[in-house]
């Protein structure tokens, strides 16, 4: 049982188990650990994941104790504890007495003069015959040892300040002549002073850094109560006059909604960004305070002295930014969003009195025939360009099929997507276009975008949908999201799910994603209004397990 003890270890908290549970792939966690991992995972799809293999899982797994694996631990935790007293077993894994002859017993005294671990049977001559009583006997172990001067056998009772290290008397008059030396003890006792500083300093720090995490908390949320008070009171304000203008009124409130949105994102993002640096700052400081706790723990002064070296030569971590600077930030970000309510509000005044409708895009009907698009768009067939494709997907069928394999066979390329699962067709196009895909489950993208997209990196820059240069429509299981310059709208119902059709009015500047049902009536999920300055590339992205086609015309 001994040899499988790393075969009962959970593989998130890398404890042995505790209350052991099995999933539907075969791995075993603690009960507490799997869903802790699964709340604090939790996405908006609502699908959940195994941490070792990834296979997921929808809805989440209703988890039992695995009574098999439980018996077992016990059994091992009962064996674990047999007869292991130096009488009955060797010393395998402590250490051994130097003078056992055969089988060592486990040693429990080392004496510094004669430089010998000895067990309770060889010790005795120690406490009995005089000359040797006057030996000084400590504690054996491993470490002790680590006290003997490898190069003279003698113990280290020197602490050479210059190098910094513990010598022997004999080593002071050979490499260390001239250097600044003390006694082990007085080097230990300057060194207990500093490390009693430290800690306090450290608690202090820890201290004031939480005190910061509690202030810059109240301002993220007096942030997001002063945005949406800020809607609110802009709602309401519209709600005095919708009778006069119901169409110009909506429309104006739906951009001062998406207004306040992006400042509160920026707030809550500095915010984030801060609280986080903080956290990281707090979590090193009582880090360091653990590590410090276990120095005042260690009784051998050899190892006390070249544990604190170690530890005085760690990396410093750097405290962020003022907190004074964040908090100023986020008052000018407030009173900014309080004059912008009453700036809209006189501007949307001036406009309903002058009796000037605010434009509106003229949005196609909710529901079509396929045909009678057909007739209207060119459907010419798309191929992807291959020198797009990310490095995990994979192209089949004419370059018209797109699935998740990690084969990583496509060559560098300054126009391949290094990062995100995307990719983009070959041809820009600049007329009336429709094309449709269809998929077989999982997570997908639908995409227009500019060539100018940037293709290397992680940042918003290289993402479909967050940033002016795409739009995005994510379709998901239960339904799909529409993103364009990072803003999305909430989600979308999909009646006809797995089957999508895209309509570019280039010229009119309208881009519309519709579902295509089985009786072939295209329902409107989402439509943008814009102006088209550049040639518009379709796009794709195909999640983990997904496979996306365009399908001919």
């Amino acid at each position: 049982m001994a040899n499988n003890h790393g075969l009962f270890d959970c593989s998130v908290c890398l404890q042995q188990l505790q209350d052991p549970v099995t999933t539907a792939c075969g791995h075993s966690y603690c009960l507490k650990c799997i869903n802790t991992f699964w709340d604090q995972n939790a996405n908006a799809s609502r699908m959940y994941s195994c941490p070792q293999c990834r296979q997921k899982f929808m809805p989440r797994p209703k988890l039992k104790k695995n009574t098999l694996l439980a018996e077992l631990l016990e059994k091992q935790m009962e064996t674990s504890r047999g007869d292991t007293s130096p009488d009955n077993c060797d010393a395998s894994g402590d250490t051994k007495c130097d003078v056992c002859t055969g089988r060592k017993r486990k040693a429990t005294k080392f004496c510094l003069v004669c430089l010998t671990s000895y067990c309770d049977t060889h010790a005795n001559p120690h406490f009995e015959v005089p000359p040797l009583k006057k030996h000084k006997l400590v504690h054996a172990s491993e470490t002790v040892k680590e006290s003997i001067c490898c190069r003279h056998d003698r113990f280290k009772e020197i602490y050479c300040r210059t190098d910094e290290v513990c010598i022997c008397a004999l080593c002071v008059m050979d490499e260390h002549i001239g250097h600044d030396t003390v006694s082990i003890a007085v080097e230990n006792s300057e060194k207990q002073r500093q490390l009693e500083k430290t800690k306090q300093e450290i608690v202090l720090r820890a201290m004031k850094s939480e005190g910061q995490i509690l202030e810059v908390q109240q301002a993220a949320d007096s942030i997001r109560a002063t945005a949406w008070e800020t809607v609110d009171d802009f709602e309401r304000f519209c709600a005095s006059r919708i009778q006069l203008y119901i169409h110009s009124v909506e429309r104006k409130f739906s951009e001062m909604r998406e207004k306040v949105g992006e400042r509160e994102k920026v707030a809550v993002d500095c915010t984030s960004a801060f609280l986080r640096e903080l956290k990281q700052e707090v979590t090193w400081l009582k880090r360091r305070e653990a590590d410090l706790n276990k120095l005042t723990q260690i009784d051998n002064p050899v190892q006390f002295l070249e544990s604190f070296q170690a530890l005085s030569d760690a990396p410093v971590y750097t405290s962020p930014e003022n907190i004074e600077e964040v908090k100023r930030m986020m008052s000018e970000l407030e009173a900014n969003l309080k004059n912008m309510c009453e700036n809209e509000e006189e501007n949307l005044t001036t406009v309903l009195e002058k009796n000037i409708l605010i434009k509106t895009p003229m949005l196609q009907a909710k529901t079509i025939s396929r045909s009678h698009v057909l007739a209207k768009y060119n459907g010419q067939g798309l191929e992807v360009d291959p020198n797009t494709v990310a490095a995990c997907l994979f192209l089949s069928q004419r370059n018209s099929s797109i699935s998740w394999r990690n084969h990583k066979k496509w060559p560098n390329h300054p126009d391949r997507f290094t990062y995100y699962y995307q990719a983009l067709c070959k041809h820009g196009l600049t007329d009336n276009h429709y094309w449709e895909v269809e998929w077989d489950g999982g997570i997908v993208e639908v995409a227009a975008s500019y060539k100018g997209i940037n293709r290397k990196g992680s940042g918003n820059d290289c993402c479909f949908g967050h940033n002016n240069l795409s739009w995005s429509l994510v379709c998901l299981p239960t339904g799909c999201v529409f993103w364009h310059n990072n803003i999305h709208k909430s989600k979308i119902p999909l009646p006809c799910r797995q089957r999508i059709a895209v309509c570019l009015d280039y010229s009119g500047g309208i881009l519309s994603f519709y579902s295509i049902s089985d009786s072939d009536m295209l329902t409107c999920l989402h439509q943008v209004q814009t102006v088209f300055t550049e040639p518009v590339y379709p796009g794709f992205s195909v999640d983990l397990g997904s496979t996306l086609k365009i399908r001919p015309l």
